[in-house]
Protein backbone atom coordinates (compact mmCIF):
# COMPACT_ATOMS: atom_id res chain seq x y z
CA UNK A 1 0.00 0.00 0.00
CA UNK A 2 3.06 2.66 0.51
CA UNK A 3 3.68 1.81 -2.52
CA UNK A 4 0.55 3.08 -4.40
CA UNK A 5 0.77 6.11 -2.16
CA UNK A 6 4.65 7.21 -3.60
CA UNK A 7 3.25 6.31 -7.12
CA UNK A 8 0.05 8.61 -6.24
CA UNK A 9 2.45 11.33 -5.09
CA UNK A 10 4.84 11.34 -7.66
CA UNK A 11 1.92 11.22 -10.15
CA UNK A 12 0.37 14.36 -8.30
CA UNK A 13 3.70 16.36 -7.73
CA UNK A 14 6.14 15.11 -9.84
CA UNK A 15 8.94 17.15 -10.35
CA UNK A 16 11.09 18.89 -7.72
CA UNK A 17 9.39 22.62 -9.03
CA UNK A 18 6.11 21.33 -8.91
CA UNK A 19 6.74 20.12 -4.65
CA UNK A 20 8.26 23.70 -3.91
CA UNK A 21 5.64 25.45 -6.03
CA UNK A 22 2.77 23.85 -3.95
CA UNK A 23 4.92 24.05 -0.53
CA UNK A 24 4.90 27.98 -1.05
CA UNK A 25 0.95 27.86 -2.13
CA UNK A 26 1.06 26.17 1.31
CA UNK A 27 2.86 28.81 3.41
CA UNK A 28 0.86 31.33 1.38
CA UNK A 29 -2.10 30.13 2.52
CA UNK A 30 -1.41 29.65 5.94
CA UNK A 31 0.09 33.69 6.39
CA UNK A 32 -3.25 34.31 5.08
CA UNK A 33 -4.82 32.56 7.87
CA UNK A 34 -1.91 34.09 10.59
CA UNK A 35 -2.84 37.62 9.45
CA UNK A 36 -6.66 37.16 9.56
CA UNK A 37 -6.54 34.85 13.10
CA UNK A 38 -4.65 37.74 14.43
CA UNK A 39 -7.18 40.35 13.34
CA UNK A 40 -9.81 38.43 14.59
CA UNK A 41 -8.17 38.00 18.05
CA UNK A 42 -7.62 41.94 18.09
CA UNK A 43 -11.47 42.11 17.10
CA UNK A 44 -12.48 40.08 19.56
CA UNK A 45 -10.11 41.67 22.85
CA UNK A 46 -10.44 45.51 21.85
CA UNK A 47 -13.88 45.69 19.55
CA UNK A 48 -15.24 47.60 21.93
CA UNK A 49 -12.74 49.87 22.31
CA UNK A 50 -12.38 50.18 18.29
CA UNK A 51 -16.06 50.67 18.13
CA UNK A 52 -15.89 53.49 20.80
CA UNK A 53 -12.69 55.33 19.38
CA UNK A 54 -14.32 55.24 16.11
CA UNK A 55 -17.55 57.13 16.99
CA UNK A 56 -15.22 59.63 19.18
CA UNK A 57 -13.50 60.32 15.95
CA UNK A 58 -16.54 60.27 13.68
CA UNK A 59 -18.68 62.72 15.63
Amino acid sequence: MANWFERKAKDWFGTPEKKMRLLQWLVYITNLYIIFGIFVLIWILYGKYIIQAWQFYTQ
